[in-house]
């Protein structure tokens, strides 16, 4: 699913300067890979240590959380200061991608959640 989301974001990306709505932002690749590849490693982390550590979901979901504030703080920061002229077109694009991933990253674990049956503790 984070592989058809980002390859759609690549899409709207190719076909808006194609369309003359706006500019192509200068690291709109590395930025939809980085977001699609540490989407995909940071669920398959929660979903693995739920697996492990019921209980603790909360706990695993909200550490997660923290360290992707902590690297995708990084990452943005990494690219305004490589490319300050097109600092606004890449924070938007990372932004609005970071959005749409986390929307979809949520509604999936969402759905797992509510689809298991509720234990007897």
């Amino acid at each position: 699913m984070a592989l058809g989301l980002g390859l759609l974001i690549a899409g709207c990306v190719g076909a808006g300067p194609w369309l003359e709505w706006f500019t192509r932002p200068s690291f709109s690749n590395e930025i939809i890979i980085f977001l699609t590849l540490s989407t995909t490693g940071l669920y398959g982390f929660v979903t693995r240590q739920r697996g492990l550590h019921p209980a603790d979901f909360v706990k695993i979901y909200l550490g997660a959380t923290v360290l992707r504030i902590l690297f995708f703080g990084g990452f943005i920061f990494a690219l305004i200061r490589l490319d300050a002229s097109g600092a606004w077109k890449n924070a938007t694009l990372f932004l609005v991608s970071y959005f749409l991933f986390t929307t979809l990253e949520v509604l999936i674990l969402f759905k797992q959640i509510n689809s298991q049956k509720p234990s007897k503790e």
